[in-house]
């Protein structure tokens, strides 16, 4: 029986809960792809093993352990060893496609053919999936429950060893892989953090701890084993896709299926990349993993949103800001209504309202330029705060501020509300 997916069914009933600040978002970047006419599109990524059976021209890759391989498989398969490969082929090397190319085509796959991929989980299948469409093969199919499908099904084997008949694997084309500053300075892209276990709005959408740590602006966390159907299949991609375009913090801040998805995991060969893109390619997205994940957007020195509470806010604020007298020692921004503002707010922090927020980036550098002109937003914080956890402000501002140059961000995620529960001192 298939498991509920509830990461995105939480996503949307809880929905109302945070619609308080949604309109204040800054305007979306324009999508990169343009919404297809006619509705989605489901390429076709799985195939059943009566199908793949009756199929001819496939090249059949087994990617389970050379014992299992040994033991039985499909016949005409070739083992691929997805460990020697990553060894032939880091994935940290920028020339990782080229190198797949050259260990594909000596296995006799081309950029045309027709791959099947199988395996003894979905894991290792999505895993073979992401390295060939990196390679830049075009028409590449994963067997719908992999061996043990097959075998229920009761569908010829053997153990007969398949010579490989190398071949040029001709011209790729496709953008799977991208690096981490062009992820970044990519307009319009939906990020996906893909280091969380389980479902974040299954407790309040507290944040998972390393998204708290620190992530890329504007992210989502999501794992993307949520709502996997037992027996290492692939959900229906059009239910599966209906879900996931309500995925998000609130109703009119879901994601953007028209826009190229980024992925930032551990790695390209974490289980959760792989099964993420798998995913969401069944679903007729544009999809790229950012080579090396987070840990890589981390080193490039891009911008990293970390998540705070009130007592790390109140120990950076000195006794003259504390008592009204001057600024903050650093930029705080408040996102509420000014009317909200000065009725009390951290002292020390100045007002961003809506109105000026809606300018973005440009807003975000006056703001801080007329209280802290000194302010090297490079190598010095930026906080920011809204009204509560409900609030959605935050989020467009700290990819605002990314953009406007600071690279270190702190987000008092539970707003005022949370200051307040406290006990700290309210300016007015």
């Amino acid at each position: 029986m298939p498991v509920s997916v509830p990461i995105f069914v939480r996503a949307a009933a809880l929905a109302g809960g945070f619609a308080v600040c949604a309109f204040a978002q800054a305007p979306a970047t324009p999508p990169i792809s343009a919404p297809s006419r006619g509705g989605p599109s489901f390429p076709a990524i799985s195939i059943s093993p009566p199908a793949l059976d009756e199929a001819k021209g496939f090249v059949r890759l087994d990617v389970r352990t050379a014992k299992e391989y040994a033991a039985g498989h499909l016949p005409g398969a070739l083992r691929i060893d997805l460990g020697a490969l990553a060894q032939r082929c880091p994935e940290s090397d920028p020339a990782e496609a080229a190198c797949l190319r050259s260990a594909l085509g000596a296995l006799g796959v081309g950029a045309d053919s027709a791959v099947a991929i199988y395996g003894a989980d979905l894991e290792f299948s999505a895993r073979a999936f992401l390295r060939l469409r990196t390679a830049g093969c075009r028409n590449v199919r994963v067997l719908d429950g992999g061996w043990a499908a097959w075998v229920a099904a009761g569908l010829p084997d053997t153990r007969r060893t398949k010579k490989p008949q190398p071949r040029p694997f001709g011209p790729a084309d496709g953008e799977v892989v991208v690096e981490p500053a062009a992820a970044f300075a990519a307009e319009g892209w939906q990020r996906l953090d893909l280091r969380a276990d389980g479902d974040w709005a299954a407790v309040g959408y507290a944040p998972p701890p390393a998204f708290r740590a620190g992530h890329a602006p504007a992210s989502l966390p999501w794992d993307p084993r949520g709502g996997l159907p037992a027996g290492g299949r692939l959900p229906d991609p059009r239910a599966d896709r209906a879900a996931f375009e309500r995925f998000g913090p609130a109703a009119g801040a879901t994601v953007d299926p028209t826009a190229p998805f980024a992925l930032l995991g551990e790695g390209l060969s974490g289980p959760r990349q792989a099964i993420a893109y798998l995913r969401l390619c069944a679903m007729g997205l544009d999809v790229r993993v950012v080579r090396g994940g987070f840990a890589a957007w981390q080193a490039a020195g891009l911008p990293v949103v970390r998540i705070v509470e009130p007592a790390e806010v109140h120990g950076r604020l000195d006794p003259a800001a504390l008592a009204g007298n001057r600024p903050a020692p650093l930029p705080i921004l408040d996102l509420r209504d000014l009317a909200d503002y000065d009725r009390g707010h951290v002292p020390g922090a100045a007002p961003l309202p809506p109105a000026l927020l809606k300018e973005g980036a440009a807003a975000i550098e006056a703001a801080v330029a007329a209280r802290w002109p000194k302010t090297d937003r490079a190598g010095e914080p930026l906080i920011l705060l809204g009204y509560d956890r409900a609030c959605l402000r935050g989020r467009a501002a700290a990819l605002a501020a990314a953009r406007g140059g600071f690279r270190e961000i702190l987000w008092l995620r539970d707003g005022m509300a949370a200051w307040r529960a406290a006990e700290l001192p309210v300016a007015r």
